[in-house]
């Protein structure tokens, strides 16, 4: 495969850039990574605002997970509700103090996204969110397919 296209799919890139980018906004909230991820996360998510819906994106392990909320939570940038039906379960809520944080964030990502798609067409943009979604409902069978994954070795 081109070195390029699996660059892309691993993200590595992207990942260092996003990483550059952020630094400023963590060291400005004293926040890691998985926090600024985590707030992004739950102002993008409506209803799935419980730890097992941020688990569920497998980037992050549960332990950094209830890291992450715990310092959150002790810097009143979200809130924990216990659900009504199942007590077990719990919704993180953005405080009003995450606004500004999150205007950052949000800033500071769209930023990043007119860098690295600077040049590209409207009509290549399409191309892109279509493939890439193609790819990614591909990923997310494979993944839930144990016998596709063994298939692969």
């Amino acid at each position: 495969m081109d070195w390029m296209i699996e660059s892309l799919l691993q993200g590595t890139q992207f990942q260092k850039l996003y990483n550059r980018k952020i630094e400023t906004l963590r060291d400005s909230y004293d926040l890691c990574k998985i926090d600024i991820d985590i707030l992004y996360f739950l102002h993008k998510s409506g209803e799935h605002n419980t730890p097992k819906d941020i688990s569920n994106l497998n980037l992050f392990n549960k332990g950094h997970i209830s890291q992450s909320i715990y310092r959150l939570s002790k810097q009143n940038l979200i809130q924990t509700i216990p659900d009504q039906e199942d007590r077990r379960c719990i919704h993180l809520v953005l405080t009003d103090q995450a606004v500004s944080i999150i205007e950052r964030i949000i800033l500071l990502r769209q930023n990043m996204y007119d860098v690295i798609l600077q040049g590209v067409t409207p009509q290549e943009r399409e191309m892109l969110r279509t493939v890439s979604g193609k790819v990614h409902e591909n990923i997310r069978n494979a993944l839930s397919d144990p016998e596709a994954i063994l298939k692969l070795f």
